[in-house]
């Protein structure tokens, strides 16, 4: 798909927009579900013009949660957060 200045723009704001959703939604599943979307760890989805991959990598002790939104070769947004046991989460800075 080829995007101009005003299209990517677009995007990018979906992008950040799909991102957090996505985000919140894997945190209020609980670590129970994010641990089992780590065996069928990528996943993905399409939403409109923009793919979310959501990547799970249990470690044991937490899950690591890596979140990208992206269209063709270019990435648009990415975001991540650490689980622990108790469901508590950490964004790394």
């Amino acid at each position: 798909m080829a995007t101009g200045p005003r299209q990517t723009s677009r995007l990018r704001r979906r992008a950040l927009k799909l991102l957090d959703d996505e985000l919140e939604r894997i945190r209020s599943v609980g670590p129970a579900a994010v641990r089992e979307m780590a065996a069928h760890s990528p996943l993905d989805a399409a939403r409109d013009e923009l793919r979310v991959t959501a990547k799970v990598d249990d470690e044991g002790d937490r899950l690591l949660v890596l979140v990208e939104i992206w269209s063709g070769r270019r990435i648009f947004a990415t975001g991540g957060f650490a689980m622990l046991p108790d469901g508590s989460t950490h964004t790394p800075h």
